[in-house]
C-alpha cells in the first residue's frame, strides 16, 4: 500500500481556515489515491494554543469558548487522519529527519501559509520547505509564503530555497506573492510552477450542521444579519455595529465582542462553514471567511489584518483571491491602517452590489477553482509510483 503524507498546519482551536484547509486537502488526496494510506503528518512548529479569547471576556464568552474547544477536539479525533508518530519542534533538521523516518511514497506540502518564515531560525527556512535530501515526489499544493519577498531573504536563505525547489516535482502556489517569490529561484517558464486554488473550494458544505445550530439557538428570523469579524483592538467597531443596528440588522460576531447581538464563538468547523449562508453581509480580515462567503454567495468586504500582510508589490492572499473573482475593486480593501466606521459605511453597499453584478462570474469561478485544484492533483498523481 502506498503511503502519502500531507505536511500542513493542522490543529488550531480558533481558526476555521487552518482546520478546514487541512481537512479539505486530506479528503481531496484520499479521492485521488483511494487505495493508499493518506495521512496528515503530525508535525508542528509549536504546540497548539488551547485557551479562551482573552479580550472582551465574559462568562458567556468563556462558556462558548470551552464548547468550541470541545467541538474542535472532536473534529480532530473524528475527521482527521494523523500520522501515528508526532513531533513539535522549530528545529528544521530534526523535523526533516522525523519526516524521513515516516517513509512516505509522496508528500504534499500545503495549503495555508506554510512557506512563511514564522518560527524559522536566523538564516534558515522552516521545515515546510522540506529539503533536497528528502527523496521521492514532493509537491507544493496551494502553498503560500504569506508576505515573504526575495529582497527580505538572506543569501543563505536564498541558496536553501534554490536547492530545495530543484528537488520538488511540482510547485503549486495559492497566490501571486508566492508565485513572485518562487519565480526568483527557478528558470523562466518553468512548467512546475502554477496557481492552485485553496483546497476549501473543493469542500462540499453540509448545511444540516448550521441549520440545526440556528434552530437550537433561536436566532431571530426575518431580520438581515451582518457579521463583523473584526480585530480585538478595533476602536470603531461599536460605532459600526450601532449603525447597522439602526439600519435594521442583527449584528453577529465570530469573536467575543460587547457590541454583538449574536456571539457565534461556539461553532464547530462544520457549523461555521454553513453559517455564512445566513448572513446578508460579512466584514472581515480573514481569508477563509472570504472563501466561505464566496461559496455561500454571501457578500463580503475584506481587509488585511495588518499592513505587513501586503508586500511591497501590493500582493496579498486576499488581493489574489478577490482578483480571481473580479471583485478586487468592490469587495477588497487594500489598506487596513486607515479604516474607520465611516469608511466602511461608505463602502459596504458597493460590496453588496458587487456580488449582485458578478453573481454569474462568481458561480462559474467557484466551479473552475475546484476543477483547477482537481486537475493539479491528478497531474501530481502521475508522478507517484
Amino acid at each position: 500500500m502506498r503511503k502519502i503524507g500531507i505536511l500542513t498546519y493542522s490543529r488550531e482551536y480558533s481558526n476555521l481556515g487552518t482546520v478546514m484547509q487541512c481537512y479539505s486537502t486530506l479528503k481531496a488526496i484520499q479521492r485521488a489515491y483511494p487505495d493508499a494510506r493518506v495521512e496528515v503528518i503530525d508535525y508542528s512548529l509549536s504546540n497548539p494554543v488551547v485557551r479562551p479569547y482573552l479580550s472582551d471576556v465574559t462568562f458567556r464568552s468563556l462558556t462558548n469558548d470551552w464548547i468550541r474547544i470541545g467541538k474542535y477536539r472532536d473534529f480532530f479525533r473524528d475527521e482527521l487522519i494523523l500520522s501515528p508518530h508526532n513531533l513539535t519542534t522549530s528545529n528544521r533538521d530534526k523535523a526533516i529527519e522525523f519526516i524521513k523516518s515516516q517513509h512516505y511514497d509522496a508528500i504534499y506540502v500545503g495549503s495555508d501559509t506554510v512557506l512563511e518564515l514564522k518560527g524559522a531560525a536566523p538564516d534558515r527556512l522552516n521545515a515546510y520547505w522540506l529539503d533536497e535530501t528528502l527523496s521521492g515526489p514532493k509537491f507544493f499544493m496551494a502553498a503560500s509564503s504569506h508576505n515573504v519577498t526575495c529582497e527580505a531573504l538572506s543569501s543563505s536563505q536564498q541558496k536553501q530555497i534554490r536547492e530545495t525547489l530543484n528537488s520538488f516535482t511540482l510547485l503549486g502556489v495559492r497566490d501571486q506573492a508566492t508565485s513572485r517569490l518562487l519565480s526568483h529561484f527557478i528558470r523562466p517558464g518553468d512548467g512546475r510552477l502554477e496557481f492552485v486554488p485553496d483546497p476549501t473550494f473543493t469542500c462540499e458544505i453540509d448545511y444540516r450542521y448550521a441549520d440545526q445550530y440556528f434552530k437550537r439557538h433561536n436566532v431571530p428570523a426575518g431580520k438581515p444579519i451582518v457579521c463583523l469579524h473584526l480585530l480585538r483592538y478595533t476602536n470603531w467597531a461599536a460605532a459600526l455595529a450601532a449603525y447597522f443596528r439602526k439600519q435594521g440588522y442583527v449584528v453577529a460576531s465570530l469573536r467575543p465582542a460587547h457590541y454583538a447581538d449574536l456571539l457565534l464563538t461556539d461553532l464547530s468547523p462544520f457549523e461555521q462553514t454553513g453559517i455564512y449562508r445566513y448572513f446578508s453581509l460579512v466584514i472581515t480580515h480573514r481569508f477563509h471567511d472570504s472563501v466561505f462567503c464566496l461559496k455561500n454567495l454571501t457578500p463580503v468586504l475584506a481587509f488585511p489584518e495588518h499592513p505587513t500582510d501586503v508586500t511591497q508589490y501590493g500582493d496579498s492572499k486576499l488581493h489574489s483571491l478577490f482578483s480571481t473573482f473580479s471583485l478586487q475593486d468592490t469587495n477588497y480593501i487594500a489598506r487596513s491602517d486607515s479604516l474607520s466606521a465611516e469608511y466602511l459605511i461608505d463602502r459596504y453597499q458597493a460590496a453588496i452590489e458587487g456580488y449582485k453584478d458578478h453573481r454569474e462570474t462568481i458561480e462559474r469561478t467557484l466551479q473552475s477553482q475546484r476543477a483547477l485544484y482537481d486537475a493539479f492533483l491528478a497531474r501530481s498523481a502521475m508522478y507517484v509510483q
